[in-house]
């Protein structure tokens, strides 16, 4: 196993960067979801703007960033624009810059973080080519926000605190949903994309899917293996000591953004609805028992490794055991026996609270991510 393909990107919701390599932060990647595309408010008032999404705004799939070669600019192109079709803005701004602008609060999931607002430039950009009256932030403060609980166990409106490993340090996120990354397999992806008609197959799907870390497994890893991966170790191909460890923590219950054409910026035509088309079978989540699964939430360490292209992946913890046969395309019910196996193993005493990827911990077992 090797990782394939890996994305960073720089505005929430809009269509990513695709990189070679990229450096672990507490946050996420490097310059991920660091910006965010919010509605102009009409009133001034202190309450929290409301954020654009792609499950919502389908027209912010023609939104195609790219960072310059210094790695200091950063230049978002409206596919279909006849004018007007780009602008460049820093992929960073200045202390001083963030400092004199107007900040504003945005909510996500329950969780809140400051943002400052990059002026009427960026603002006309958005507005016109999405038809709303858009502002665009970049996240300010600290420049992270809790991990929101409600993404992982409904009505738990509060931040959550997970126990990800004793060698990470106390993660958070920027504008992301819900965690710094999200883990995807090349035979997943081969199976979504044989669920499409035959004429829509050349699709580059997983754009649509949006992981950060995509990995190749090859021939031999059936589809949806990744579900059971608790543990990765990335070992550079360059022969480099540092490894990097990626801790998979929840399988990711999908929302409608899977259904946008991203060639139109509209809802692609009722037989390439991905949502749909997964959730006759991949709805294997229990907490979130009518959502389709595809892919692994994930925490990385250490802060400052670098992850490139090619380098080898070795699954060295998993979460349940599962014998081959039973992989594959996975019904709700097999969600539901493996989540019965998981509560029977730690009555019997042969699990801990490290035997399950999800239970809060206390302050003395785990850190506040």
């Amino acid at each position: 196993m090797k990782i394939q393909r890996l994305f960073i990107y720089p505005i929430k919701s809009i269509l990513p960067v695709e990189v070679t390599l990229a450096d672990i932060t507490s946050e996420g990647f490097r310059f991920d979801r660091q910006y965010v595309v919010v509605k102009a408010p009409t009133v001034v008032s202190s309450a929290p703007v409301e954020h654009l999404t792609i499950k919502t705004t389908f027209k912010l799939g023609l939104f195609q960033p790219s960072i310059n070669d210094d790695w200091s600019e950063l230049t978002i192109q409206c596919k279909l624009a006849k004018s007007d079709a780009s602008i460049t803005l820093p992929l960073t701004p200045s202390p001083l810059a963030c400092l004199k602008a107007e900040s504003r609060t945005v909510s996500i999931f329950g969780t809140a973080a400051q943002g400052v607002d990059m002026g009427d430039g960026p603002a006309e950009f958005f507005s016109k080519h999405l038809g709303i009256a858009a502002r665009l932030l970049f996240i300010s403060g600290n420049g992270r926000r809790e991990i929101p609980g409600i993404a992982y166990i409904p009505k738990q409106l509060t931040s959550l605190t997970v126990h990800a490993g004793h060698n990470f340090q106390p993660q958070r996120i920027r504008f992301a949903d819900a965690a710094p990354f999200l883990v995807t397999s090349t035979a997943s992806e081969e199976e979504v994309r044989s669920r499409l008609p035959e004429d829509a197959r050349e699709e580059d799907i997983i754009l649509r899917l949006r992981p950060n870390i995509h990995i190749d497994v090859g021939d031999e890893i059936v589809p949806f293996d990744e579900d059971d991966w608790r543990e990765l170790v990335v070992t550079p191909a360059s022969g480099d000591k540092q490894q990097a460890t990626i801790r998979c923590v929840f399988t990711c219950p999908r929302c409608l953004s899977l259904n946008v054409d991203l060639s139109t910026g509209t809802r692609a035509p009722r037989e390439r609805q991905l949502y749909g088309l997964l959730a006759k079978d991949r709805r294997v989540n229990s907490a979130f028992p009518h959502k389709p699964v595809f892919g692994q939430y994930a925490f990385a360490a250490p802060n400052g490794a670098t992850i490139r292209v090619g380098d080898w992946v070795t699954v060295t913890e998993r979460a349940v055991d599962v014998l081959p046969a039973t992989r594959g395309r996975r019904s709700v019910m097999d969600g539901r026996i493996a989540l019965h196996k998981r509560k029977r193993m730690l009555r019997l005493g042969r699990g801990n609270s490290e035997a399950h990827p999800l239970r809060p911990a206390s302050p003395a077992q785990g850190e506040r991510l």
